[in-house]
């Protein structure tokens, strides 16, 4: 059978020689047979209740101010794909998703002339003006810091969950390596749009992978079933918010890493319903370095292969998919090229401005 839940990893357990053990096999269950689990006790390690405090009100904020002020710091005018996108600016599974939202990123310069295309994904942030939003930049930017510090210490615990040694995986991190985060808004007033979704499924965001090695959802308001995953038999599985959890899932990155070890599972977010009010979402996806082009897969024991392949006879009876994404084949390009290709599907109207070949190439390498 499939999971039918989504399991509780408590972090301190991580660190106690009594636990430990037990905490290594729940979170290789997590790794290997859901792709997602919900973090708890995590606060000695990176952001503080304060911090999370923090990030919500300049969420809140940020989504009220004047549009001509969240036009000015645009997606279309980053070749970054950073900055603020529009309700249904973005396209998941084919669809236009129902959300507002702000793509940010650890700031880095410019990439330098002569890099890889893909390098473009890495650069400055595109910031609101400072008169309207005096706080949002140094409130951004330490929710970065201290969520880069959890991520880091929370990758080595999962690769002793894998059996590899807890610094197996950093050698695809660079120093000053970009990591990413969103501020998403999901309205519960849907009449003023005509994408009516099917199947009964009001769209906020639609079936898809992340591309990133893990991602770090806050759930920044008390909405219930917004966020689902999918079970390898089709059946959607609701997310609690659980007070001061994080929920944790894998990417493709980390997949591929892993030889397919570790699982990133199909998920979806529904608007949501009206008189609700407005959720919001703060997602942070730790990246690897974008010219990565090997896996680690030699270094995981023949007995969590097995695992693997155990899961992967029973999905290959299920089958359950997603709309086309692309995939990392490190054995063929660094993972940056499919990273970048992801997000000229996701942003068409970016990459038109930006990248219109690379869009035509995109576009006729997968059908909506």
């Amino acid at each position: 059978m499939s999971f039918d839940s989504i399991p509780v990893i408590d972090m301190e357990e991580a660190f106690k020689a009594d636990s430990k053990s037990e905490f290594l096999e729940k979170l290789r269950y997590a790794l290997i047979e859901v792709g997602f689990l919900l973090l708890v006790n995590y606060e000695k390690y990176g952001p503080s209740q304060k911090d999370f405090a923090d990030i919500k009100q300049q969420a809140i904020e940020f989504f009220k101010l004047p549009d001509h002020v969240k036009k000015d710091c645009e997606m279309i005018n980053s070749p970054h794909f950073l900055g603020y996108s529009r309700l249904g600016n973005e396209i998941t599974a084919g669809r236009a998703d129902y959300r507002e939202q702000i793509d940010l990123a650890t700031e880095l310069p410019e990439p330098q002339e002569g890099e890889p295309l893909y390098k473009q994904i890495e650069g400055p942030n595109l910031w609101p003006d400072e008169k309207y939003a005096p706080r949002f930049r140094p409130v951004v930017t330490r929710y970065i810091e201290q969520m880069t510090k959890l991520a880091t210490t929370f990758r080595r615990l999962v690769c002793e969950a894998i059996g590899l040694r807890p610094d197996g995986l950093d050698s695809y991190f660079k120093d000053n390596q970009q990591c990413k985060m969103k501020l998403i808004a999901y309205p519960d007033d849907r009449t003023s749009t005509s994408m009516q979704e099917e199947e009964n499924f009001n769209q906020g965001v639609g079936p898809h992978r992340d591309s990133d090695f893990l991602t770090y959802i806050y759930q920044a308001t008390d909405h219930k079933g917004s966020l689902q995953v999918q079970n390898f038999e089709g059946k959607w599985i609701p997310i609690d918010n659980v007070p001061g959890s994080l929920v944790v899932n894998v990417g493709q990155t980390l997949e591929a890493l892993t030889n397919g070890v570790c699982k990133a599972t199909i998920h979806r977010v529904a608007s949501p319903e009206s008189g609700l009010g407005t959720r919001l979402s703060i997602p942070f996806f730790q990246t690897i370095d974008l010219d990565s082009h090997k896996n680690a897969a030699a270094g995981i024991p023949a007995d969590v292969m097995q695992l693997k392949e155990r899961r992967d006879e029973r999905i290959s009876n299920w089958g359950t998919d997603v709309g086309f994404q692309f995939a990392p084949d490190m054995s063929k390009n660094p993972v940056g090229y499919s990273v970048f290709r992801n997000r000229i599907k996701s942003h068409q109207d970016v990459a038109e401005r930006w990248y219109p070949e690379i869009l035509r190439q995109v576009r006729s390498e997968y059908s909506t």
